[in-house]
């Protein structure tokens, strides 16, 4: 659908979820996101042949973040358009250009010590390794046409590289997965998974950043249009979700002589949220262990020794 003049929302289905691509057509066509594997020519081709756009003239495809459903059609659009630069974050690049990195660094590594993993990597989705040939920092200008630019943002918390792009003639975001809210819904409004940041400090840095943008309306990799109020308790809701987390696991460890482990937490968080799907309470697994972390560097929970999986108890 056209959401205002020469930008474009490219809609299909992952999990039960919205999933969403955006195309920019000015003298530079640029596209954000490739979904997973299929969706380039499932659904990305497809609409760029609506509009008349040979897929060949892309420009610019940038994934907005290292996760499977966002760069998983990284393979398919540089073998349909070979001269468009694939570009990602640049704290993100070693597991966008690879999807065995992505899911021994982002999506297993908790499986070792902690005993929590989401099993097998689905290669049909991920899609082949395709290296990039850019990165960006945050701070940089693309210039899509006279007078018309995006604003590379970087904004970690959700992954390290994670970008958001914004259109300041229009006062519009594109923030990817950046904010979370108390989860990603399903198409049809109820949630569909937890939140999934992963640095409990950083997040809250991106929220507050984003906050202080003059921002009318804001797009996103999963959820609805927001405008206004929306965007503001939209933020409300992901930092008072971060502050349910800390308060769970406080409860939890302040019962007497209780140790837990990081799937129990997750349990806990899952039950006090009490929206979130029982078949994806693990992928609570991530915020949950940045959680933890930022408990114990602060001196509030430690570690049971010897414990493993690991366990914590109040300190």
């Amino acid at each position: 659908m056209e959401l205002y003049k020469n930008v474009y929302r490219i809609q299909s289905l992952y999990g039960g979820r919205n999933l969403f691509q955006y195309f920019f057509n000015g003298q530079r066509r640029v596209l954000l996101d490739a979904g997973i594997a299929q969706t380039p020519e499932a659904a990305i081709f497809p609409y760029l042949e609506k509009l008349k756009v040979d897929p060949q003239q892309l420009d610019l495809a940038i994934t907005t973040h290292s996760d499977v459903d966002h760069q998983g059609g990284n393979d398919a659009i540089k073998r349909i358009a070979p001269r468009a630069w694939l570009a990602c974050g640049e704290a993100d690049r070693e597991l966008v250009e690879d999807p065995q990195t992505l899911f021994e660094r982002r999506y297993d590594f908790l499986k070792k010590d902690y005993g929590m993993s989401l099993g097998a990597l689905s290669a049909a989705d991920a899609g082949k390794p395709r290296r990039m040939d850019a990165t960006f920092a945050g701070g940089e200008t693309i210039h899509l046409d006279d007078g018309w630019r995006l604003e590379v943002l970087h904004v970690p918390g959700h992954s390290h590289g994670h970008l958001a792009f914004y259109d300041r003639n229009h006062k519009a975001a594109f923030v990817g997965d950046a904010i979370h809210g108390r989860g990603c819904p399903k198409a049809t409004g109820e949630l569909a998974i937890p939140v999934t940041y992963y640095n409990v400090e950083v997040y809250l840095s991106t929220l507050r950043y984003f906050e202080s943008l003059p921002i009318e309306v804001l797009y996103s990799g999963h959820w609805p249009v927001m405008r206004g109020e929306e965007i503001h308790d939209f933020i409300a809701e992901s930092r008072q979700t971060v502050e349910l987390f800390d308060r769970v696991v406080l409860a939890e460890l302040g019962k007497p002589a209780a140790s837990r482990s990081l799937q129990e937490l997750v349990q806990a968080v899952a039950e006090a949220v009490g929206e979130w799907p029982p078949d994806s309470w693990t992928l609570a697994m991530f915020p949950m262990k940045g959680h933890l972390d930022r408990l114990e560097a602060n001196g509030r929970i430690r570690r049971v020794d010897g414990a493993r999986p690991v366990r914590w108890q109040k300190a």
